[in-house]
This record gives C-alpha cells, structure tokens and sequence, in this order.
C-alpha cells in the first residue's frame, strides 16, 4: 500500500481518525472511498474494520469518518 499525503484546504473543518494504528487527520466531510484514495490505498484489494466492526464495500461511499474513528485496513489475499 502507498500511503500519499492528504491536501487540505484552510477553510476545510479537519478531524483526527487513527488509520492502521497511525494518527491522520481528514477533512471532516471525508468519507471512506475518499478516505482510501487520499491514503492511495487501493479500495478494490482491500477490506475495511472500522471501530471493530467489517465496514462492507457496498457502505464506504455513504459512510462518513467521524472524530476517533478507528480504521484497519486488509490486503485480500487469495487461495488458502
């Protein structure tokens, strides 16, 4: 995974979220597709727990990050 920093704007409202065990702050109106793009983390090789709980794929665009959000990202690995 490559990791990119993210820009922001100064009239942006940024929050801080923990993201595979590393502080980060995004923009509050982040959400977790916009979340794995700015990290440039692949999001269709990947599986998302946010806050101990499987985040499925089908909710990243309509799930929002939130103050203290915790994130671990998984490389989908196949076979066995």
């Amino acid at each position: 995974m490559t990791q990119n920093k993210p820009e922001h704007t100064a009239s942006e409202t940024l929050i801080n979220i923990m993201l595979n065990d590393e502080h980060i702050s995004v923009s509050s109106d982040s959400n977790i597709s916009g979340l794995l793009q700015q990290q440039g983390i692949a999001a269709n090789s990947v599986a998302l727990v946010r806050n101990g709980t499987v985040l499925p794929k089908s909710r990243w665009k309509e799930t929002l990050c939130r103050t203290g959000d915790q994130f671990e990202v998984f490389a989908l690995v196949a076979g066995g």
